[in-house]
């Protein structure tokens, strides 16, 4: 093996247990392009598709590297949702399912990642009436 291909080696059975995004799920009878309109920029477009009458929509927020926190973005989610127009919560008051899904990379022979989502973040998303899902993704050798 070379020199190089054991220094990769090494780095990957090391790789950390980090937060890699917090996606927000939405599942529908309608078509949610409405909230689509209203995130506009702020927001990346996972899915938005629709299979016999059941629309699905996964958003994630643009990026912001110097903020890659839990709370963080869940915060950002949750600033711009608190200004729905009348229209828009029709929308999502409408949907049948709303999810805030934390997406974390397990690691490899690292330290265990503890993070906390605080009682009062907790209770603003459940004043949207939004349930909590978390994904643990397995290590993957590049």
């Amino acid at each position: 093996m070379t020199d190089k291909g054991a220094q990769q080696d090494k780095i990957s059975l090391t790789a950390p247990a980090r937060f890699l995004n917090l996606d927000l799920v939405l599942r529908s009878n309608s078509d949610l392009t409405p909230i689509i309109r209203y995130f506009g920029e702020r927001v990346i477009v996972l899915t938005h598709e629709e299979s016999n009458g059941n629309w699905i929509l996964v958003l994630e927020l643009a990026d912001d590297p110097a903020q890659k926190e839990p709370a963080v973005y869940t915060e950002r989610f949750l600033a711009m949702m608190s200004k729905f127009p009348e229209d828009v919560r029709e929308f999502w008051e409408a949907c049948t399912s709303r999810t805030f899904s934390y997406g974390f990379d397990g690691g490899v022979n690292s330290a265990a990642l503890d993070t906390t989502i605080k009682a009062d973040l907790l209770m603003q998303i459940s004043r949207f009436g939004a349930d909590i899902g978390i994904t643990v993704y397995p290590f993957r050798q590049p």
